[in-house]
């Protein structure tokens, strides 16, 4: 009978196929090519990771936490004035900050801060959420209060019954909670995963303490080096679902050092602009992340 030729593949087929089964060209009556395979019309397939969003509207968010972040400091400042601990107390006595009572209104304080803190980093990461895309469609972000409520509660109970020991497991669970309220509508509206551990929460934390009075000695210039810490640890550690269902870790390969050189640019632009220009720095920034991350 003898075969054609597929003009968009070249394979040799019957002459009274219809269809190319290696392309899935479609064929007329004479046998020319009446429409091309859906992946080629499709044209590129879209980036498996994007950021679309518009820095303006998280101005007032990053603003919300660099004041309460501020008031945070502050606090422990006065608490640590007012509390008997020793040489520490003395020290910011002698130079004329807080009260010498009230310690424990103003530890209470401190940690009040620090949940908002808390609380406003969980907005800004909900922002990047809702604005990334994967595999062409928008992250649908929800709202995941029950798990939300659930995990207080417990953290509200173990947090003082294990003298805060808890606190890094705790800290996993609520990143767990998050990332399952993350639905990915490409992959048959499956959740993304999250598979950090405790241990690696307390390891980090321990280090950042280390750094922080460096950050904040520096004005927030070298804050970079703790920021990478949680960056790397919380990108690496995110899992997406494939077609069929299986979950599997993303590959992050970013650098320590293009970290450190947007933070340090970063950082000089938003004190220049008195902090006007954060929003525009940390957007950038989540694109970099972006761009140094490989979906499977």
């Amino acid at each position: 009978m003898g075969l054609k030729t597929c003009p968009s593949c070249g394979s040799g087929i019957e002459q009274t196929a219809v269809l190319c089964p290696l392309c899935g060209t479609e064929f007329g009556s004479k046998g020319t090519s009446v429409r091309a395979p859906a992946s080629a019309e499709a044209g590129p397939e879209p980036e498996k990771i994007a950021i679309e969003a518009d820095p303006l509207p998280l101005l007032p968010i990053l603003l919300l936490r660099m004041l309460l972040a501020a008031a945070f400091v502050g606090a422990v400042v006065l608490a640590i004035a007012a509390s008997p601990l020793g040489p520490v107390t003395k020290f910011v006595q002698e130079h004329r900050v807080g009260p010498r009572s009230g310690a424990v209104v103003l530890w209470g304080a401190a940690a009040g801060f620090l949940g908002l803190v808390v609380f406003t980093g969980t907005l800004v990461r909900r922002f990047r959420l809702r604005h990334t895309l994967l595999f062409g469609t928008p992250v649908k972000v929800g709202l995941g209060l029950g798990p939300l409520i659930v995990n207080l509660l417990i953290a509200l109970f173990l947090g003082p019954l294990t003298a805060g020991v808890a606190l890094p497991w705790l800290h996993v669970r609520f990143r767990q909670s998050f990332y399952r309220a993350c639905i990915v509508p490409s992959r048959g509206d499956r959740p993304l995963g999250f598979q950090g551990r405790g241990e690696e929460v307390l390891g980090r934390a321990a280090l950042s303490l280390l750094l922080l009075p460096l950050g904040i000695a520096s004005g927030g210039l070298l804050l970079g080096l703790v920021s990478w810490i949680w960056v790397k640890w919380e990108q690496s550690d995110v899992v997406v679902p494939d077609r069929s269902g299986r979950y599997l870790t993303v590959d992050f390969f970013g650098s320590f050092w293009a970290y450190q050189l947007r933070w340090i640019w970063g950082w000089l632009l938003s004190v220049l602009t008195l902090g006007i220009y954060r929003p525009w720095a940390k957007v950038s920034e989540w694109r970099w992340i972006a761009k140094y991350t490989h979906l499977p």
